[in-house]
């Protein structure tokens, strides 16, 4: 099973953790040393050991500072702290070796804390790194040993003892080195297989992990997806019966306010001859009376009254030609090739008027592929969102409106954007503005059938809407339609 390599967070981590069970080996050492020297008269060199744990605890120091002050002003890398790794792993095996050296030799039960080295490199570095920490920790301890044994380095007598040492006797060296070769090296084959192991279910759990959030965010991003169709759904089928509703007042409405608009051209005019022969019988009766008014006051409020009436009657109209519009939008045709940039520039043309008191931006892709559709319905739908965003900007002082065609990155779609930076709208809003007859311009005449209208064209070219909106920050609507 291949090791795994560890983060480098982990790895940092890893190596302060051995910065301080080092400080406390130095504590067990100091006890050991004045322990072994009270109650058991070992002859040990305790100048010299005292001096290599002096050697431990002042590299052990440098580390610590190092990680506490250094490691912080540059960004580490996995290379730095395995290097470190090893530097650790290099100084404790030497300054191990000559302890075990001062304190016994082969007789040293110290010779354990070889194992706890070779765990540790097992832990933290490769299987081959691990492997040549053992090595290396093999040639140190039986170079030492050998060397005692050949009487070319003085063996330190635990305990005092006079009588001839074990380590002179070569099975027991023999045996002592074999089993602690044996030993390390199986320590480490076993270490690395089980770190191993487990560091490869971690990552495995950890790609699980960043699998399941981004199942979880694909959902929520299908469910958001899924929110939008379902109210597209729900407001295509509100139209739809609503355009069966509507195309029925329309008609019924559209006769009588034809005969009352003809009639009061003909009131107004009837008006225009009778009145001076009201002016006359005025002068001959002043107290003349007309409709329980006083002449003078119904003279001056008939033509207001009359006017009223036509402004009145011709609004009336226009409700209905919008609401016949709005039941009978799918009837024009939709195999027309148009070229969505021309639609937009002919729709500003026409706003001119209104667009002249607002800085127009136009950026036209002239790349756009053409549209399959109703050149007069896409033409419609420029002039109603332009409208709404000149509506939206009337009290915006430098108020913008920008208007942007572009081809999706997969060309199969064409977006029309027009935003503006006009008053914008709340959340409540925004959720109702393609409902026919909603609007928040009653006080200026609006009939709220604009959207509903452009919703239902872009349903029809099978396209799709999207709007941004901020209150005091403006409006974007997005259009998109099949290329």
């Amino acid at each position: 099973m291949p090791k795994v390599p560890l983060p480098e967070e982990e790895l940092q981590a890893r190596l302060r953790w051995f910065i301080r069970v080092r400080f406390l080996f130095l504590v067990g050492l100091a006890f050991a040393i004045a322990a072994g020297a009270r109650l058991f008269g070992n002859t040990f060199p305790h100048r010299a050991t005292v001096v290599v744990g002096l050697v431990i605890l002042t590299y052990n120091l440098l580390f610590a500072l190092y990680h506490r002050f250094l490691r912080h002003r540059r960004v580490p890398t996995l290379t730095t702290s395995r290097i470190e790794a090893s530097l650790q792993i290099g100084l404790d095996l030497v300054a191990l070796t000559t302890l075990i050296h001062l304190t016994g030799g082969a007789e040293n039960p110290l010779v354990g804390f070889y194992l706890f080295h070779a765990i540790v490199g097992s832990m933290l570095l490769s299987r081959e790194e691990a492997y040549l920490v053992g090595l290396v920790a093999c040639l140190l301890f039986l170079t030492v040993v050998g060397l005692e044994y050949a009487g070319l380095l003085h063996h330190f007598q635990p305990s005092g003892r006079s009588e001839q040492s074990p380590h002179q006797f070569f099975p027991y060296v023999a045996m002592v080195c074999a089993s602690f070769v044996l030993t390390v090296f199986s320590t480490i084959a076993i270490t690395s297989s089980i770190v191993s192991g487990l560091r490869l279910r971690e990552q495995q759990l950890v790609q699980t992990k960043r699998a399941l959030v981004k199942n979880a965010e694909d959902l929520e991003r299908a469910y958001a997806t899924l929110t939008e169709k379902q109210r597209q759904l729900i407001q295509t089928e509100k139209q739809a019966s609503l355009g069966q509703l509507v195309a029925g007042i329309a008609h019924e409405i559209n006769n009588p306010i034809q005969f009352i608009h003809g009639n009061m051209s003909i009131l107004s005019e009837a008006f225009s001859d009778v009145l001076p022969l009201l002016d006359e019988e005025a002068k001959a009766h002043p107290g003349l009376m007309v409709a329980r008014l006083e002449y003078p006051f119904f003279r001056k409020q008939v033509a207001v009254l009359l006017k009223d009436m036509v402004d009145g009657a011709a609004r009336i109209a226009a409700l209905v030609r919008d609401l016949k519009a709005f039941a009978r939008r799918d009837e024009g045709r939709l195999d027309d090739r148009v070229n969505l940039n021309e639609a937009v520039a002919a729709s500003v043309r026409l706003l001119h008027n209104q667009l002249k008191h607002f800085k127009v931006e136009e950026h036209l892709d002239p790349s756009l592929p053409p549209l399959r559709g109703n050149r007069t319905q896409l033409q419609q739908v420029v002039v109603n969102t332009l409208q709404n965003a000149v509506e939206a900007c009337q009290e915006q002082p430098g108020a913008r409106i920008r208007i942007r065609t572009r081809s999706e990155p997969d060309n199969s779609q064409v977006r029309l954007s027009i935003e503006d930076t006009g008053c914008g709208m709340n959340e409540e809003v925004k959720g109702r503005i393609f409902d026919p007859f909603f609007t928040t311009k009653q006080r200026s005449g609006g009939t709220g059938l604009g959207l509903a209208i452009t919703y239902g064209i872009i349903q029809q070219h099978k396209g799709t809407i999207e709007v941004e909106s901020r209150v005091g920050q403006g409006t974007t609507f997005h259009y998109l339609l099949p290329a």
